[in-house]
């Protein structure tokens, strides 16, 4: 009956060295594990059990160590498994004396300024193999059986050893019951050949117990390329399978996500004039992903895109794939929504239909960059995180109401002639007038406008690229006047309320008042 022990590594690796091997010099690193290694390690952990239990059995130790080292084992490897790039880590060798020198004023002459003491280093390198850690190692001794007190003092020395190798090569050993199902796919050859070295107890000899005890640095193993009483044998490492990409699994959102949240954290807030900019920011770097997806990664310009492409960002840039507007109420809105002490802590996006599985990536892998609100400062920066789907759009802003409020200024239509040619004023084209007529042409009933005290100011508003072209060649401001509201209709009217310039971007947004 064939002796099987089970290896796994948890943390996914083996670090090793092979037997009086210069690490920077190892062109094959020790795979599979040496059976002298598991040797010395048992040695090792039988002290530990001795210290432990009081046991201290040493014929019983010695006749388990040589029914293992009778038969140079087989074994099951992984099959897709690597060497990995080496680690390199400086090690302290101990206190060195150090000296600083200093030169003499008008000669070439050093002398001795000072000295100190410090800890020196060492480069090494640290090999190891990759693992996988749901695939162990089974070692397989064919002709190898133990009685019932030498497997239960196996089994009790397995236990206690935790590491294999270097003190990162955490592992765990166990005895299968039943390792006839296991074949082995790796064997140890004498003839030297093609395959990795690995140092073994040389098969049917006696153990050479003073060799395996030895500290490493003791007389007996000093000035010898191997141990005494071991030989190198040879191993032919199994072939490993292709590796063939996983296909990427859809991420599972649920149906018919129409609001999506994301929570605004940064050392230094904008301010309410800034706004747009973030939004603005935030919605370029979406189209960017969205760009990125319908291309199928060949490009993140939008004007590189095709006309069908461009048909699939329609709801979120606002216009079709031969460049005419969509109705701009079926597009998507981004705005920021303030906290009780007015600091923009929370970005909403909302459409009437529902977002896609493709958008919500793009928005998710939006949020990887910080978003900078004003050019030229790095430090004035903010990071967005999305918020769970379950989480409720504000009340405020949803809910149906009668009476509602400003929460960002309401900025005039572009194109709107507020004065004749004469210089008077139109009385249909006031702010007041303006925001009726948009209300009721997005089908709500007219409402009664009543401007706050002391609501107007200057704000930021997003420009197309004709306006931006034109500001340019007429040198203007890209700020514009804004105003506050009230607004009471004559029955609850369902929020979210966001109308005229820059609404896709957060300006003209109601709130239910309280």
């Amino acid at each position: 009956m064939a002796l099987v022990l089970e290896q796994s590594f948890p943390l996914g690796r083996f670090h090793a060295t092979r037997w009086n091997q210069n690490p920077f010099e190892d062109p094959y690193g020790e795979w599979p594990p040496s059976p002298w290694r598991l040797l010395r390690a048992l040695a090792a952990r039988w002290f530990q059990y001795s210290r432990e239990t009081g046991d201290s059995d040493d014929a019983l130790r010695n006749r388990v160590l040589s029914k293992l080292a009778r038969q140079a084992p087989c074994f099951r490897l992984p099959e897709n498994t690597w060497r990995g790039r080496a680690i390199h880590q400086y090690h302290p060798v101990g206190l060195e004396e150090q000296y600083k020198y200093k030169k003499v004023p008008g000669s070439a002459k050093q002398v001795l300024d000072y000295s100190f003491k410090q800890v020196g280093t060492t480069l090494v390198q640290d090999h190891y193999r990759v693992i996988t850690r749901l695939d162990p190692v089974y070692w397989i001794w064919e002709a190898t059986e133990l009685d019932s007190q030498e497997e239960r003092l196996l089994s009790q020395v397995l236990q206690r050893l935790l590491y294999f190798g270097r003190a990162e090569s955490y592992c765990r050993f166990q005895i299968v019951d039943d390792g006839r199902t296991i074949t082995p796919n790796c064997r140890l050859e004498r003839i030297a050949g093609t395959g990795n070295p690995v140092l073994v107890a040389i098969p049917d000899r006696e153990l050479n117990l003073e060799s395996l005890l030895a500290v490493t640095d003791s007389d007996q193993l000093k000035q010898r390329r191997i141990p005494p009483g071991t030989a190198w044998y040879y191993a032919t490492i199994p072939t490993k399978k292709p590796v063939r990409p996983v296909p990427m699994t859809r991420r599972r959102y649920p149906p018919d996500v129409r609001v999506l949240q994301f929570a605004v954290g940064g050392r230094v807030y904008p301010p309410e004039a800034h706004w747009v900019k973030l939004t603005e920011r935030f919605r370029e770097e979406v189209i960017r992903q969205r760009c990125f997806q319908v291309s199928d990664r060949r490009t993140t310009r939008y004007g590189e895109l095709t006309d069908e492409e461009r048909d699939a960002l329609s709801l979120i840039r606002g216009l079709d794939g031969a460049g005419n507007r969509v109705d701009g109420q079926t597009t998507a809105f981004f705005a920021l929504i303030p906290d009780a002490e007015g600091l923009a802590t929370r970005l909403i996006c909302w459409r009437n239909s529902p977002f896609t599985d493709d958008e919500i990536d793009a928005f998710l892998a939006a949020t990887e960059l910080p978003l900078a609100w004003e050019r030229g400062s790095m430090d004035w920066q903010i990071r967005l995180v999305v918020l769970p789907f379950s989480v409720p759009p504000p009340a405020d802003y949803w809910s149906p109401a009668q009476v509602w409020q400003s929460v960002t200024p309401f900025v005039l239509p572009a194109g709107r002639q507020r004065f004749r040619r004469n210089g008077r004023r139109r009385p249909g084209e006031t702010p007041e007038a303006c925001l009726r007529k948009l209300l009721v042409r997005f089908g709500l009933p007219e409402p009664l406008v009543e401007g706050v005290e002391g609501g107007s100011t200057w704000t930021t508003i997003h420009e197309t690229p004709p306006e931006r072209q034109r500001r340019s060649e007429e040198r203007g401001t890209r700020m514009r006047p804004g105003y506050r509201f009230r607004l009471q209709f004559g029955q609850p009217v369902p929020g979210p309320l966001c109308v005229g310039h820059s609404c896709h971007f957060g300006l003209g947004l109601f709130r239910r008042a309280t």
